[in-house]
């Protein structure tokens, strides 16, 4: 059964200059949490010159302590450092997301660090969050490459092998910049498995170049059932050039439904109830039904 983690109110949103209110943002995960996902990403706790559309990360997850479907779905929130996990340790949100860049030059510009300096600052994270009872998710962003920068095997490797030291909950592979295609996703989802087990791995997609839905049909093949997804097809990474949108989530359902491997609770019709107010807010055609793109 395929599981699907719902990225559009972060990840989908971060690369985006239209601020969203917090209300907006409450709303957009009431719609988003009706999808019925396996979990929900509310929010990153970066600072807010770098990253401006979560400036209120705070404010947001002390308002959804309230709301009605708060216990239905665990909430995800992005942690890159310590200073973010004390933001985070008082939000109560669920698990963390957590990242590290398998590249060096996009590593500096998204976390200011080398990636070994990565490593170092993300084992005091799960540290911290294990002793707390938190579960922390680690993605390996730039696993596939770059579109000029062959994918550095050894490096992710490496990664894997200390995401597996740490002992992370799940390691989700992320095509940042969408240049992954289904031979390279089978080649690095075997290197994976070398370091964990199937049911520890998810993958994470952009459909830069229309390979997103392909890659993740190739993660079906080898028994990936976490993958990520955003409504109405939004997202991007302000530190990756040429990064855009994330596979959009319909089109990911409509993948599940022909493999008969679909959440029985899942709707494309409340998806995209969610990708239209996304549309209306960003004044912008989005992604529905099992479209890839408007």
């Amino acid at each position: 059964m395929m599981k699907i983690h719902e990225v559009a109110a972060r990840d989908g949103l971060q690369n985006e200059k239209i601020i969203f209110s917090t209300e907006q943002k409450i709303h957009l995960l009431e719609l988003l949490a009706q999808t019925k996902p396996d979990s929900l990403e509310v929010t990153s706790f970066v600072r807010a010159d770098r990253v401006p559309q979560f400036a209120d990360a705070v404010d947001l997850c002390h308002r959804l302590k309230d709301v009605e479907w708060r216990s239905d779905i665990p909430l995800v929130g992005l942690v890159m450092n310590m200073r973010g996990y004390e933001n985070f340790s008082s939000s109560g949100l669920d698990a963390i997301t957590a990242v590290m860049g398998a590249n060096q030059e996009f590593s500096r510009a998204n976390s200011g660090m080398s990636v070994d300096d990565a490593v170092g600052v993300n084992a005091e994270i799960v540290a911290a969050a294990q002793g707390d009872g938190v579960p922390v998710r680690m993605y390996l962003s730039m696993a596939f490459g770059a579109p000029n920068t062959p994918v550095e095997k050894n490096l992710v490797g490496e990664l894997l092998a200390a995401s597996a030291e740490m002992g992370v909950e799940r390691v989700v592979l992320s095509d940042t910049v969408g240049v992954g295609r289904p031979d390279l996703v089978s080649e690095m989802l075997e290197l994976a498995l070398k370091y964990m087990s199937v049911d520890k791995i998810g993958l994470h997609m952009h459909d830069t170049y229309g390979h997103a839905l392909k890659n993740c049909a190739a993660g079906l093949e080898h028994g990936i059932e976490f993958f990520d997804a955003s409504a109405g097809g939004t997202g991007g990474c302000p530190f990756a050039p040429g990064a855009s949108g994330n596979l959009a989530t319909g089109a990911l359902l409509d993948l599940a439904q022909r493999s008969k491997c679909a959440p029985a609770d899942s709707s494309l019709a409340a998806i995209d109830k969610a990708s239209d107010f996304l549309s209306s807010v960003l004044n912008k055609p989005l992604a529905r039904g099992a479209k890839l793109c408007p």
